[in-house]
């Protein structure tokens, strides 16, 4: 599900890129194994505007980085971005696709990224199948989202379009994670409003 106009607004602000940049990503990096694993090439699912490009590249050390989002306005846009700075386009590719049926070949990334993406999509158990497949042997899955309570309430209702149906908490979302053939490997929960969960994808 694509964001509305007042989502989109929301998350272009820069105290959104502020908080991701200075308190998100260093929660998420600290789950991370120590030395921080290579991560040449890393896909990040819903890119939005570009915010989360930055993050993977100063956080995460990614040598290519694929950005797909379903909303061709906001690929169009996260390409803009990355155009107009110095580095240019340099290691990134960018596409509109569907997270249900990403358009990669199997065990093609070493890092996929969820960035409060997969409570917008309503088949999210399809989603984790296709990241697993995605995945190398031993890759990693950074996931940060919001759950249930956050997203089914009154308030949330009358300002976002989220789907209702089909939603998850951190205990559910784990559980499809492990039958899809993670590893949870360190997660947070707050409160089952929002959670990080750091994910490897097991050899069988």
């Amino acid at each position: 599900m694509k964001l509305n106009p007042f989502e989109k607004k929301l998350v272009q602000h820069p105290l959104r890129f502020w908080l991701q940049n200075h308190v998100e990503a260093p929660l998420l990096t600290s789950m991370m194994p120590k030395p921080m694993p290579s991560c040449e090439r890393a896909l990040e699912i819903g890119c939005g505007f570009g915010n989360g490009i930055q993050l993977i590249r100063e956080h995460f050390g990614a040598g290519h980085i694929t950005a797909v989002d379903i909303d061709a306005e906001m690929v169009a846009a996260a390409q803009s971005r990355w155009q107009a700075r110095p580095q240019g386009v340099k290691g990134l590719s960018f596409s509109v696709a569907d997270a249900t049926l990403l358009p990669f070949a199997n065990s093609e990334f070493d890092i996929v990224f969820d960035f409060a993406v997969f409570h917008h999509i309503p088949d999210w158990q399809a989603a984790i199948k296709e990241v697993v497949r995605v995945l190398k042997p031993n890759g990693y899955f950074v996931v940060e989202d919001l759950y249930r309570a956050a997203i089914c309430n009154p308030l949330s209702r009358r300002l976002f379009e989220h789907p209702q149906q089909n939603r998850f908490n951190h205990s559910e979302l784990l559980t499809v994670m492990r039958q899809a053939g993670f590893e949870i490997v360190r997660d947070r929960n707050a409160f089952n409003l929002a959670g990080m969960v750091l994910a490897q994808k097991v050899l069988r």
